[in-house]
């Protein structure tokens, strides 16, 4: 059987493509490698932030054009919206599982001194999900739209034909050959499909692969208000900041991260950080009801991901993470892009634009400045880092710790020389 479109992976990239595509009369095949859509076991924020900054600085690049897709939430008491901003028509995705909303985010030194990424809480500043009901949601929109999907389908091998696309494909043990007119290939960081497509020629690393563990909590007893997303550093047992912040069901996260060339043992970090640290009265009645992990790749981002048939959508393109809401916007136009090639036109052009506007990772200037100061947490011991926290809380300042850094280097180097000296390199 011929499809027009076979899209590989049910994140919110494959399932927003499969649903667009699908509604504007294509015939789509989506292959999922998990038996069930919702059983989401890899770890994921699970945050859609309301605005449109980078990760590392919320300061917008001027060497490129940049646009990336942001949300605006319709919340209901039962069935909830977004809506998602600067696309060629207003899109939503319906959604129908719990939100607790952050107002802001604090960043928390040992000795609890502190300072804040936004400077008013009188706005909502993201949502925290649950992404196999969000999945879960998509998927049935996509069934309703004429997309077949089917779960428990290892995709083996990717070739571009003359005709088309042929998928090899591993269902229960039995092996399968499909056909489409194109493919979207929406399979995460880690694909194994795109290397044999050529996509990763002359793509490098920009960093070493990362572990992530992430400790699902009953129980915090934290001063800060529950809406408030908290990066917690205590230098002397991990150096980063160990994010700490709301989970589905009345429950928290907690994450560390590291390089997996240094061999840190992540589950020994968590357990001193929990009961060790400055912050260790906020666990004493901490139940840990969930252990979630995966791995992240630093990779530069492949710049045109549209070719031929084929359209790279989300992760597998990506610097680390597209993320929800940038992974939405991606199935979106990737399948807008698809259709157009299906009628005589060049939707490659128009996606590879698309892409190349969408994220702050894409700007040399963006990626440098992160390399123009090191996280505090990884060259101060804990009283410098008090002593840091202390000076930006006296001063007033708000924002992600690099923008703050750099935009009063000035004042530190003159107030905090020994400081300065080593955030700077």
């Amino acid at each position: 059987m011929k499809y027009d479109l076979i899209v590989i992976g049910a994140g919110p990239a494959g399932l927003m493509a499969g649903r667009t595509a699908a509604r504007d009369g294509l015939k789509v095949l989506l292959l999922e490698q998990r038996k069930k859509i919702n059983n989401v076991r890899r770890f994921c924020s699970q945050l859609i932030r309301t605005g449109d900054s980078g990760f590392s600085s919320a300061k917008k690049p001027t060497d490129i054009k940049v646009q990336p897709v942001t949300v605006t939430f319709e919340v209901n008491e039962q069935n909830h919206r977004f809506h998602l901003n600067h696309l060629d028509e207003d899109v939503t995705v319906d959604y129908q599982g719990p939100l607790r909303c952050y107002h802001n985010e604090s960043w928390v030194s040992p000795s609890g001194h502190y300072f804040n990424t936004l400077k008013s809480s009188e706005y909502i500043y993201g949502f925290q999900l649950d992404k196999g009901m969000l999945l879960e949601g998509l998927a049935e929109e996509c069934v309703t739209a004429g997309c077949e999907i089917r779960c428990g389908s290892k995709c083996i091998d990717v070739e571009e034909t003359l005709d088309g696309i042929s998928v090899k494909v591993n269902i229960e043990g039995k092996e399968e050959t499909l056909k489409a007119g194109h493919i979207i290939l929406a399979d995460g960081a880690f694909s194994p499909l795109i290397g044999k497509l050529g996509f990763n020629q002359e793509r490098s690393d920009l960093g070493p692969q990362i572990k992530l563990l992430a400790y699902i909590l009953d129980g915090v007893d934290s001063p800060f208000p529950e809406s408030y997303h908290l990066e917690l550093s205590a230098p002397s047992i991990y150096p980063s900041e160990v994010p700490l912040g709301l989970w589905v069901q009345d429950k928290f996260q907690l994450v560390m991260a590291a390089p997996n060339f240094l061999k840190m043992n992540l589950v020994e970090l968590l357990e001193r950080f929990m009961k060790q640290s400055a912050f260790a009265p906020w666990f004493a009645s901490t139940r840990i009801v969930d252990r979630l992990g995966c791995n992240m790749a630093l990779r530069m981002p492949i710049w045109e991901p549209a070719r031929g048939k084929v359209i790279l959508c989300g992760d597998n393109a990506a610097f680390a993470e597209a993320a929800i809401k940038g992974a939405f916007g991606c199935g979106y136009n990737a399948s807008k892009a698809i259709k157009t090639n299906l009628e005589g036109g060049d939707g490659n052009i128009k996606f590879n634009k698309f892409w190349q506007g969408a994220f702050y990772f894409h700007s040399q200037q963006y990626r440098g400045r992160s390399k123009e100061v090191y996280p505090p947490a990884r060259v101060l011991d804990d009283n410098g880092i008090d002593t840091l926290y202390k000076w930006i809380s006296k001063n007033d300042f708000c924002g992600l710790p690099g923008d703050i850094l750099l935009d009063n280097a000035g004042q530190l180097k003159e107030e905090l020389p020994d400081i300065a000296e080593k955030v700077f390199p």
